[in-house]
Order: structure tokens, then C-alpha cells, then sequence
């Protein structure tokens, strides 16, 4: 008992003083840096043209019919949108399959094979705040995926100009041209390759009955599902779940289909980064912005430009150290794991069932003082 109380003691008073500085994070990107579509036929289109509406929690209508009532689109090639969350979302090797962040949009299956999909790829970067400035002005890094393997020979610009009348440079719809955009002006970014994305739909490249995905790392490429649909039969099996704890769980990214309990979307693994000049490992420890940048040059003839639309970004379902089990780390998990370490049964009966083991911070199979440092490490991001 005297050694329960000594640790109690501590814990409170070490982990209290990490409380102002965690309280409150959202799990969801919460502003918007910079945004800069390209042409498209979405960009003055008040459903689509505003880039709030990539903040937050995402809206999911399901594999087959998305939701679009909370998008935004990028336009044309090499439209972006950079978005900044509320705190640093960590590479932590303990969250589910390694995965750190999702990306949200509103991709479907097409005649219900996951193997073929109506998806209008982004390419992902990502940047740490190493000056602390607050600005999005430190190295950018690149999440290769599966088709960006020569990521200078691949990058790109394109020409546009507001004179619609010139056919030098498109667009040839004015109403394709962004606002605040006149004169002659250029968009970059990735190049995905065209055998694959110039496609009015995305096949599998291992089959359209393959199980493991040959396409992976990009934006609007897996559906949105809807909230508290569960197993992915587009039926609602939690209806008290919030979206802080269904879009915070991700999806395989390698394997066909979606994993059970997730919100679906696009996963990365903040360790897949990659220094996209020399093609060497990033070493990043987590990011502060992300920007997602259409690497698709496809105009089709009915659905016109191929435009990734985003509806939200996420940082993954921290698992241990959520003792709440409400898709959050931060103050609110600090007495929850003061009653784990002491009472394992009160603790799983006062939170629902949320399980006693969130609290074995060091993953050695026990609760105990050990787990107070990588906890106080997890609540601050301060994580070697």
C-alpha cells in the first residue's frame, strides 16, 4: 500500500505539470497554412472551394456513395493544400501496423471490388517546425508510396493563364480559373505515373481480384466510411461513437479491402518520409504540416479534371496511453492512469472496459512507475 501511495503521489504531481501543455489537441488538422488550386472545375464552386472545410473530422458516406458535403478541391495538377495541426503528430511504432496520420477524401469502390476505385490521387509531404517559428518554412519530405520511385525525374510544372481566349496555356473555362489567379502563372508537383492514375478508374495493379494493394501512400484513394460503421457494410454499428474515436483508426494501407474498426481514409507511416533529392530516409520524429499536392494530369471527357478532394487529416489513435479511450492524448487521460496503475478492475469498470494494459506505456506486460516517464513522454511529445 505505502509503495501504491508513493507512486500515486508522484505520478500526480509529475504528470500535472505536463497538463496545460497537452489539454485540448485535436486529433485533427486545425489550420489551414496555405492553399493554391490549379484550374478545375470545382475551384468557384462554393461546395468545393473552400479549404476550412479540410479541417476537423471528415464526413464519410461510405465505400460507395462519399459524402461531399465537406471537401475541398485542389484543382489540376499540382493544386496543394498545407494544413498545420494544433500539436506535433509523432512516429510512434506503437500505434496500429507503425501508422501515424490519415488522410480523408472522397475515393469509392467502383461495382464494389475494392481493386477498383474512383480515386483521384494526391501526392503527401511532410514538415517538422525545427526553427519553432510556427511557419511551414523548414525541409519538406516526401511520402514516396508506391509509384513515386524517382521522385526528381518525376517532378513537374504546368503552365496556366487566365486568358481563356489563348489557347497557349488552358484553361479554356473561365470559370476554371481560381480566384485571385490572372496573367500567366505555374503549378508543380509529382508526377504519378500515367499507365496507372490517367484513368477514369483506378485498378488494382496486382488484379481485380488481388488481396494485397499495388497502389498505396497517396490521397483520395480509399473511401471515407460512414461514422460508426464498424465492418465496412455501410450500416452503423456504434452510434454513440464520435468521430475523435472512429477517424483515428486506419486502415491497412497494404491490403485489399478495410480493417475492421477503421474510419478508413489513407494511412502513412511518418517513417516512410523520404529526403526526395537524395532519396535517403527523412529520420523524421514527426511532423507539424502536411501538403498534399494533385499528382494527376487527367482530363476525362464527361468528369473533367482529375482533382483529389480532402475532407480532413488525422493524427492516428495514439492506443497506448489513451485511458479514456476517446481518440485523444492529453489531460484528460492523466487521472485514468493514475486509477490504472492503482486499480486495474475500478479503473476498466469506471472507463467502460477501456483496457487496463493502454496504461503499459514501455510495453513490458505490467502498469506500474515504470510506465510514468514514457507516458509523461507520449503526453508531450517528447519521445526519443
Amino acid at each position: 500500500m505505502r509503495t501504491n501511495m508513493i507512486i500515486s503521489v508522484a505520478t500526480i504531481v509529475v504528470l500535472w505539470t505536463v497538463v496545460p501543455s497537452v489539454w485540448g489537441q485535436s486529433p485533427f488538422a486545425a489550420e489551414v497554412v496555405d492553399f493554391s488550386p490549379a484550374p478545375g472545375q470545382f475551384v468557384n464552386v462554393p461546395e468545393y472551394d473552400d479549404p476550412s472545410r479540410a479541417l476537423g473530422p471528415p464526413v464519410g458516406g461510405g465505400l460507395y456513395n462519399p459524402d461531399n458535403t465537406s471537401l475541398v478541391s485542389l484543382g489540376g495538377f499540382g493544386g496543394s493544400i498545407t494544413l498545420a495541426f494544433d500539436h506535433t503528430v509523432m512516429d510512434d511504432a506503437t500505434n496500429p501496423s507503425g501508422l501515424d496520420a490519415i488522410v480523408f477524401g472522397n475515393a469509392h469502390w467502383v461495382g464494389g471490388n475494392p481493386n477498383r476505385r474512383w480515386a483521384e490521387c494526391g501526392a503527401i509531404e511532410i514538415s517538422r517546425d525545427v526553427n519553432g517559428n510556427g511557419q511551414a518554412d523548414d525541409p519538406w519530405y516526401l511520402i514516396p508510396g508506391s509509384h513515386i520511385a524517382d521522385p526528381p525525374g518525376q517532378w513537374e510544372a504546368r503552365t496556366w493563364d487566365d486568358d481563356v481566349g489563348d489557347p497557349t496555356y488552358p484553361p479554356t473555362h473561365p470559370a476554371w480559373v481560381p480566384p485571385g489567379r490572372s496573367g500567366v502563372w505555374t503549378t508543380e508537383g509529382y508526377r504519378l505515373p500515367p499507365a496507372v492514375f490517367d484513368v477514369l478508374v483506378l485498378e488494382n495493379p496486382n488484379g481485380l481480384d488481388a488481396e494485397e494493394e499495388g497502389v498505396f501512400g497517396y490521397a483520395d484513394l480509399t473511401p471515407t466510411l460512414i461514422l460508426g460503421d464498424l465492418d465496412a457494410d455501410n450500416i452503423v454499428d456504434d452510434p454513440d461513437i464520435t468521430p475523435a474515436q472512429f477517424y483515428v483508426v486506419p486502415d491497412d494501407p497494404f491490403e485489399v479491402g478495410m480493417t475492421p474498426g477503421s474510419g478508413g481514409g489513407d494511412a502513412l507511416d511518418i517513417a516512410w518520409a523520404i529526403d526526395p533529392e537524395t532519396g535517403q530516409a527523412s529520420g523524421m520524429d514527426g511532423f507539424d504540416f502536411i501538403r498534399i499536392t494533385n499528382g494527376v494530369d487527367f482530363i476525362a471527357a464527361i468528369f473533367n479534371e482529375s482533382s483529389p478532394e480532402i475532407g480532413g487529416v488525422a493524427d492516428v489513435l495514439p492506443g497506448e496511453g489513451d485511458m479514456n479511450c476517446d481518440g485523444l492524448l492529453d489531460g484528460r487521460d492523466i487521472g485514468p492512469f493514475v486509477m490504472a496503475i492503482l486499480d486495474a478492475a475500478a479503473y476498466e469498470q469506471a472507463h467502460g472496459g477501456c483496457r487496463w494494459l493502454n496504461a503499459d506505456i514501455d510495453r513490458d506486460g505490467e502498469v506500474g512507475a515504470s510506465d510514468v516517464g514514457p507516458f509523461v513522454a507520449k503526453l508531450t511529445g517528447d519521445q526519443e
